[in-house]
């Protein structure tokens, strides 16, 4: 049987807190990575963040997620985040996309591989080859760890995103989402400037099936600002997936996604950190059908 293309989902329990840094205190971040380190614990916490009304989870391509998914006789909806790039890869000299870690044994030796990709970041991206051809294996390899059943979809991480924003890469962003569709995945770009890229989309004539910004009524995360960002969800027509919805800790859940919402996100993307009572919270926040 052909499979069909999946809908965008109008809840998404993110789970990227358990590999990346985001906007929490130290301690509370180690907190809940400390609550799930067991994969039991995390594979339980996702089942019943779906049986809650979660449509879909947002997991990067790590072990831990991997392994709490090994522990079920059943699928999750997953939308992968990749490529994923870990906060070490901040500290390379060369950017981690402009080299692919599995041509490398040993990351202490400068290689000619890795020489070379060095001297293509002094270029210009137009000039420095397809971003695409950097991306595309890692993602392939990446997005490996899920079982075909299980991936929904593909989100296109903000290192990326934002790169190929920056470099006005239309072509990149074109490629994938039609790499994405073949696969009949749907395709996402998380970015950190949404009202730049919601605009850019439109100017580029590209429609991925959704992208995820931050959006909460602190204008937290918000660029280049909160007015431009919310003009620019009216005007795209593009699917805007709201993250940021505690904006930092300032608002509580239940009313940062209201305020996304209201102001035209077509879905909400709630953090582990976010949460103390994930299916209980999840449950507040699922959007029921009318009677």
């Amino acid at each position: 049987m052909k499979r069909t293309q999946a809908e965008v989902p109008k809840l998404v329990l993110g789970i990227t807190s358990l590999a990346l840094p985001v906007r929490t205190t130290r301690d509370r971040q180690l907190e809940v990575s400390a609550r799930f380190r067991e994969s039991e614990s995390l594979a339980v916490m996702m089942v019943k963040g779906v049986a809650a009304g979660a449509e879909a989870v947002l997991a990067p391509p790590i072990a831990d997620v991997r392994n709490a998914l090994a522990e079920l006789n059943k699928d999750l909806p997953v939308l992968a985040r990749v490529p994923h790039l870990s906060p070490v890869d901040d500290l390379r000299y060369e950017p981690a996309l402009m080299f692919d870690p599995a041509d490398d044994e040993d990351d202490s030796v400068w290689s000619a591989n890795r020489a070379g990709a060095a001297a293509m970041n002094l270029l210009p991206v137009g000039l420095a080859g397809d971003l695409a051809s950097k991306v595309l294996p890692r993602l392939e390899r990446e997005v490996a760890v899920f079982t075909p059943g299980a991936l929904r979809g593909v989100v296109i991480s903000s290192a990326v995103t934002d790169l190929a924003l920056a470099a006005d890469q239309a072509k990149f962003v074109d490629r994938l989402v039609r790499y994405a569709r073949s696969r009949r995945w749907l395709v996402g770009f998380e970015t950190r400037n949404l009202g730049h890229i919601l605009a850019r989309l439109t100017r580029w004539g590209v429609a991925p099936d959704f992208v995820m910004g931050a959006l909460n009524p602190r204008g937290v995360g918000m660029m280049p600002d909160a007015g431009t960002v919310l003009a620019a969800v009216r005007e795209s027509g593009v699917k805007v997936i709201a993250t940021e919805l505690r904006a930092g800790g300032m608002v509580a859940l239940d009313e940062g996604a209201t305020w996304a919402r209201r102001h035209g996100a077509w879905g909400v993307c709630p953090e582990l950190v976010d949460m103390d009572d994930v299916p209980k919270e999840l449950k507040g926040l699922a959007i029921r059908p009318a009677a």
